[in-house]
């Protein structure tokens, strides 16, 4: 059995991607073009190869499933990410496909129905028309499906923010806000995620599409109105106004600097409203807070990506309006101190801070604005620059010792990240030079933040490296994931020196070999069939898939013998890892081996998990890491009820079933509640008893079929290889004929 390193993908029938490795620049520009061709080809032959596994007529609809389509494209893009239609950077691939399509866009507008969308997808796709529909937008194409985009293993990812967002919906600690009234009504069950990478990858998570119900921003307007203000006025001028200091005060106060009359920081409410003020002082005077605030809309619509619509609440604004006395108070005490910039309008100033709070927006696309941020202040759909690296430096920093109220020091010890919350549930959280994202949920702690939202970012930053201090790579992180590196393929020069350096004999390099055997040999004892010879033959497999070489059966054999004196006990493998350090690259290999194993029959029971765990911290392995891990292995085979993975545990149906009870708990309890349970029933008899109780499905593997079944497996193993030599053989065929139509 080989060890998957990429628990979140299927690898059945996967095949290797030449395009990973492949050097643009030393190759031919049309072979690039055909290798991107071929990408798209065994994609969708692997995953029809996948739906056939599921179909009862093998060879029914194979020729359609064959016919590519542009929609086949756009799929191979969606897996990594990238949402075609919805972004600006394949703006010239879309009309080319709109152009086959023979539909265009809508005038004025120059959006995409969903009827010409459609007719767009099912365009059939030869290389002819492949190759005019990426070459305009080549690079992004190749950068997508080379595995470079910034989150290579994007599927992955996308499971262990799934995992982590559904630990999180249970809370329900905190309140609304309630000093206004139209968030104290507020849905306090919503709960929304989205992600966008500085690449423009995108994911959106939550219930009854709660990523798309817009809200007000609130607080998490004043970086961007703060950040209008800097690019407007420059450092110098707004130093003059708005210091950069935490105010240890509530984000409400009406203090100020006491030397220098200046609010502490532009994340508290006084020098927000200062900021909206030098903001609205650079305005004519004759224009009105409406207008100055659909200028910050438009601002906030260049950093979402110009893809969903930014609104505003006139409710929200009324109700803030009408409840505004310290807003007010804190107005007159700045222009009473050092007064206002420009002799702004007070009101105006009130006005235009009140607004801003009062704009609507998406969790989706507050994710894109806070990926903006993260690359820099270049919008990552739609590759425009919005605000000037030099201003996003500075916002970033502010908001990272500010923006989280008077929770911003523990935010900033825990998480690491800069990020602005608001009272209306929103969070904003950017991962500098990786990734952006939002969360929504209207329950917020006595600190005023979103009780959710903040739960959310521990978990991530407990798991994943992205707390700013995180490059402490040197350090024991709890094997820890860098959402950049892509997986094992990553891991394939340090597995061959490993192995390398265990051949001649160094020392580290042979306490780590007993580690890896002692952590697989103490996981599969705690499986029901224990130490079985099925088992250790895993083991060996792992083994050899690590170290390319076969185990060493002398010290296999002791390593057996001492496991099984004491099954339960810990304490060889205690000793070692205390004395060894591991690095978290091996650590993180030794826990998916050990995955690998007690779900080799798509599920584990909890005592297997447990023991899994336990072995997993004791290898230096954060438990909610090494549980994130274990989930992924769920993930991928819960396509496979409990009652299926019965079926395929089947090997013959004359053996007595009390064996198999004895070493499989799952066969116990369908034996168990059978209707008339004899301890000499066979399965055959038992597969009657559950067929009438409709425990499994009618259609069981008969002992015949089973090497049937293995044959037709390689039949369709070498069918896609032929199609894939068949599918070379026509393109160098158009190759040769020019724009002659293959099909």
């Amino acid at each position: 059995m080989a060890v998957s390193m990429d628990p979140g993908v299927d690898s059945e029938e996967e095949y290797e991607d030449d395009l990973y490795h492949h050097a643009p620049f030393d190759s031919n520009p049309d072979d690039i073009l055909r290798e991107l061709f071929l990408h798209v080809v065994r994609r969708h032959e692997s995953d029809s190869s996948s739906s056939d596994d599921d179909d009862d007529d093998d060879d029914a609809d194979t020729t359609n499933r064959s016919h590519l389509r542009i929609q086949h494209v756009v799929h191979c893009l969606e897996q990594e990410g990238i949402w075609f239609w919805r972004d600006e950077r394949f703006v010239e691939s879309q009309n080319v496909a709109l152009r086959f399509a023979q539909t265009q866009r809508k005038p004025y507008t120059h959006q995409i129905s969903s009827e010409s969308q459609t007719k767009a997808m099912q365009v059939p796709l030869n290389f002819y028309i492949f190759q005019e529909f990426v070459k305009p937008c080549a690079r992004w194409f190749l950068k997508a499906f080379s595995q470079e985009l910034v989150i290579p293993n994007w599927k992955t990812f996308v499971t262990d923010m799934k995992y982590h967002f559904q630990q999180v919906e249970p809370l329900q600690d905190g309140e609304n806000a309630s000093y206004i009234p139209i968030l104290k009504s507020a849905d306090s069950e919503k709960w929304a995620l989205s992600i966008c990478s500085i690449d423009g990858q995108r994911v959106s998570l939550g219930h009854d599409q709660a990523y798309l119900f817009p809200h007000t921003l609130q607080s998490v307007s004043k970086p961007v109105t703060y950040a209008m203000a800097l690019h407007r006025e420059g450092e110098a001028f707004m130093e003059e106004w708005i210091d950069v200091e935490p105010a240890g005060r509530p984000f409400n106060t009406q203090d100020l600097d006491p030397e220098t009359q200046r609010p502490f920081n532009a994340s508290i409410n006084s020098g927000a409203i200062m900021a909206a003020g030098i903001l609205a002082s650079g305005f004519s005077p004759a224009a009105n807070w409406k207008d100055i605030v659909d200028n910050v809309r438009k601002t906030w619509y260049e950093l979402c990506g110009n893809d969903l619509d930014i609104g505003f609440s006139d409710i929200t604004f009324e109700s803030e309006k009408e409840t505004a006395y310290n807003n007010f108070a804190i107005a007159y005490n700045l222009k009473g101190r050092k007064g206002l910039p420009r002799n702004v309008d007070l009101h105006t100033m009130l006005d235009v801070y009140l607004g801003c709070c009062s704009i609507e927006i998406t969790t989706e696309a507050l994710s894109v604005a806070a990926a903006t941020l993260a690359n820099g202040g270049i919008c990552p759909i739609t590759g425009k620059e919005v605000f000037p690296a030099s201003v996003v430096r500075t916002v970033l920093s502010e908001i990272m010792m500010c923006g989280m109220y008077n929770q911003a020091g523990h935010f900033a010890v825990e998480v690491g990240l800069p990020a602005k919350s608001g009272v209306s549930g929103a969070l904003m959280v950017i991962v500098p030079n990786v990734f952006g994202f939002a969360t929504f949920s209207p329950r917020l702690n006595t600190k005023g933040n979103s009780v959710r939202g903040v739960a959310f970012c521990r978990r991530l930053v407990d798991s994943y490296r992205v707390h700013v201090f995180e490059t402490l790579r040197s350090g024991n992180t709890g094997a820890k994931i860098d959402p950049r590196r892509n997986g094992w393929k990553e891991e394939r020069k340090h597995i061959s020196r490993m192995a390398w350096a265990v051949q001649v004999g160094d020392v580290h390099a042979l306490r780590i070999r007993d580690i890896f055997l002692f952590a697989l040999c103490q996981t599969a004892i705690a499986s029901p069939e224990g130490l079985s010879e099925r088992m250790l033959d895993l083991i060996r497999a792992s083994y050899q898939d690590i170290y390319q070489s076969p185990v060493d059966e002398s010290l296999f054999s002791d390593i057996q013998e001492a496991v099984k004196q004491n099954p339960k006990e810990l304490h060889f493998l205690d000793q070692l890892t205390k004395d060894t350090r591991i690095q978290d690259s091996m650590r993180t290999l030794i826990v998916m081996a050990m995955f690998d194993i007690i779900m080799v029959d798509g599920y584990a029971t909890e005592e297997e998990q447990n023991v899994a765990i336990q072995v997993a911290t004791l290898l230096g392995v954060s438990e909610k890491i090494a549980r994130m891990e274990l989930n992924r292995y769920k993930q991928k085979n819960k396509h496979r009820s409990r009652d299926m993975v019965y079926c395929d545990m089947i090997e013959s149906y004359d053996v007595d079933v009390s064996r198999h009870r004895q070493n499989n708990p799952f066969i116990a309890e369908l034996y168990a509640t059978s209707a008339s349970p004899s301890r000499n029933q066979s399965f055959a008899t038992l597969r009657e008893e559950l067929l009438k109780q409709k425990r499994v499905p009618d259609k069981l593997p008969s002992r015949e079929n089973l090497a049937q079944q293995e044959e037709i497996v390689a039949l369709r193993k070498e069918v896609l290889r032929l199609r894939q030599k068949l599918t070379n053989l026509t393109l160098i065929l158009n190759d040769r004929m020019s724009a002659v139509d293959i099909d």
